[in-house]
């Protein structure tokens, strides 16, 4: 019997913080449909999902879903080496070629069985795809070959030391070639098919998404038959959906809520170091901007410390790097910067003593606006106004991706994949454009030695801390509210659960 918990916050040690679980693919899973469970596991969803294609997302909100649905080539153990999932071996040829060698046991929810096309041909599209082709953008599609059946060569332009965290990512996951040329990319983003512990069986949009377990499931069916994410866009109301046993998980909990949650019977709050950080943005390619005497006073104009007190407690850490501390090569320094004459001064010698004007675009998520509030109140101390307007991401862009300063929330276990954002490749908000940056960023990559590529990062690190392309903010926790009811449940640094052994006690 399992000892009840009340509040249980892990202080993690930063290797378990870089754990990614290897349930769906390392271990089986036994059948414990007995004993008094139930056959669903209610999930709190803090976000609807734009998509169930893992080639086309690039929100978390999407692959906490869509890590039930697809299963990746590899999967990454607590000391970042990769290790089996449907590719069961295999071997690096040169700096750029990875031969890979299939489970042959492995079928689609549709039936198909998995093979080496399916796997080239997601390579391809995640090549080509908006939504994942800048951390793709490495990869050789026009080279990548079918072997055989069972075997895959993936190519590389480049040597890509994050080849096998790209591959073990939520974009990473292996689709049905068939599967999608007859459904459409649109179609299948909503009627997805994989080969994971679960599948798809009902979306009602606004209101929740409906998984059933994979009976032909190659590691075993899942032990809890069904899933249910109820889609729960305002905080409190997730959490009263725990208070009332209407959710077993709740995901992504906001920092005002833990008190709340640490006070409720029956519920334990679960929190970790993570990799989310949050950071506010500047249009690289805006006039106003591109003076670094106007962004070095918006940055000493904040005050981060208080920031990150208001809006996370004791659930986020203020940011003293340009990317989380538990990544290689992250290095740190004083964030405390807040002067506000010196604030004035910059913006003075830039041209703007009488003040200036910025948009800001922001997510309407409770945490990006309390943000925003704040920062706007401190930056109206040196004579900045702010225009604030809310769109979602996708909105934004289709805007052109003119609008000056935005918030990145940020969640990634490798340093390639973090400073992403930060090449000119990616756009989407930073909008950057500048190629001796891109440069250290290709190069960084190249670095298969893993003391060489912290040194890499470490430079670069030193060149975005100096040039203040963004506000580096806070470095949050990842935090879950569990059901004491709750079996099985293995924290994930990522928000990227993996549900096939949770099972939920009457």
């Amino acid at each position: 019997m399992r000892l009840k918990r009340r509040t249980r916050i892990f202080a993690l040690l930063l290797a378990a913080a870089m754990m990614i679980p290897l349930a769906g693919c390392g271990s089986s899973n036994d059948d414990s449909s007995e004993g008094g469970y139930k056959d669903t596991i209610t999930i709190a969803h803090w976000e609807e999902p734009t998509t169930l294609d893992p080639q086309a997302q690039g929100k978390m909100s999407c692959g906490a879903v869509t890590t039930q649905i697809y299963d990746t080539l590899v999967m990454l153990d607590e000391n970042k080496q990769p290790v089996p999932c449907l590719a069961e071996r295999w071997e690096q040829i040169d700096d750029t070629t990875f031969r890979f060698y299939l489970r042959d046991d492995v079928k689609f929810h549709n039936g198909d069985p998995l093979t080496a096309e399916d796997v080239r041909y997601t390579i391809e599209r995640a090549c080509s795809n908006p939504g994942s082709s800048s951390t793709f953008i490495t990869f050789d599609p026009e080279n990548t070959k079918v072997i055989d059946d069972l075997t895959v060569e993936i190519k590389l332009k480049t040597p890509d030391a994050s080849i096998f965290d790209t591959l073990n990512s939520q974009r990473g996951g292996i689709v049905c070639k068939r599967a999608v040329e007859e459904m459409g990319e649109d179609a299948f983003g909503r009627s997805p098919v994989g080969t994971g512990p679960y599948k798809l069986t009902d979306w009602v949009t606004g209101t929740e998404l409906d998984l059933t377990a994979n009976e032909d499931y190659w590691n075993g069916t899942a032990k809890t038959p069904n899933l249910v994410y109820k889609i729960i866009t305002e905080s409190a109301s997730r959490v009263v959906e725990m208070e009332t046993g209407g959710a077993d998980l709740c995901l992504n909990v906001l920092a005002s809520e833990v008190n709340r949650l640490q006070g409720t019977e029956g519920v334990s709050v679960e929190m970790g170091p993570g990799y989310q950080y949050t950071t506010i943005t500047f249009n690289m390619q805006d006039p106003v901007l591109s003076d670094i005497r106007v962004r070095q006073a918006l940055v000493y104009a904040i005050d981060r410390e208080a920031i990150v007190k208001a809006v996370y407690g004791e659930t986020a850490t203020v940011a003293d790097s340009i990317m989380p501390t538990t990544l290689l090569g992250a290095k740190t320094y004083d964030p405390n910067l807040y002067d506000v004459d010196k604030a004035k001064e910059l913006l003075a010698e830039a041209g703007y003593q009488d003040g200036l004007t910025i948009n800001f675009v922001v997510q309407p998520l409770e945490e990006m606006q309390r943000i925003t509030e704040a920062v706007q109140n401190m930056w109206k101390q040196i004579g900045v106004t702010t225009n604030v307007s809310t769109s979602e991401v996708a909105a934004y862009l289709a805007q052109g991706n003119t609008l000056q300063v935005g918030i990145r929330n940020g969640s990634a276990s490798d340093p390639a994949s973090t400073l992403i954002i930060y090449d000119s490749a990616f756009g989407d908000r930073l909008n950057s454009n500048n190629d001796e940056l891109d440069a250290m960023l290709a190069h960084a990559k190249t670095l298969y030695n893993a003391e060489e590529r912290a040194a890499a990062y470490n430079e670069i690190c030193d060149y975005l801390w100096e040039a203040r392309w963004s506000i580096p903010i806070a470095f949050k926790s990842t935090i879950y509210a569990v059901s004491d009811k709750v079996e099985g449940f293995e924290f994930d640094a990522m928000n990227y659960l993996k549900m096939e052994n949770i099972t939920v006690a009457n």
